[in-house]
């Protein structure tokens, strides 16, 4: 929660303050304001890594390239035998 300091017409201070009010309940009359003022859909708890990562629109041309790019440069240093030799560990 945020406290907001509003100026409001004095006539429709109480109106804001009903919407506020409404605002912080998680009543059905909650959701249905969210909805009208064009609030994102609240998910039932926190986002999944998978949600956090995944790309709800497909990738432009350019950044399928980039990640086809990258993926080959990691396929050739996984065969590079200096990069995927075993280190000591200084611990």
């Amino acid at each position: 929660m945020k406290r907001l300091e509003v100026y409001v017409p004095a006539g429709e201070a109480p109106v804001i303050r009903r919407a506020a009010s409404v605002l912080r309940e998680r009543t059905g009359e909650a959701v249905r304001l969210r909805q009208v003022l064009g609030f994102a859909r609240e998910a039932d708890g926190p986002p999944s890594a998978a949600n956090i990562f995944a790309m709800p629109e497909a990738p432009s041309h350019v950044s399928e390239r980039l990640w086809e790019n990258a993926m080959a440069q990691i396929h050739r240093d996984r065969k590079d035998r200096r990069l995927g030799r075993l280190r000591k560990s200084p611990l």
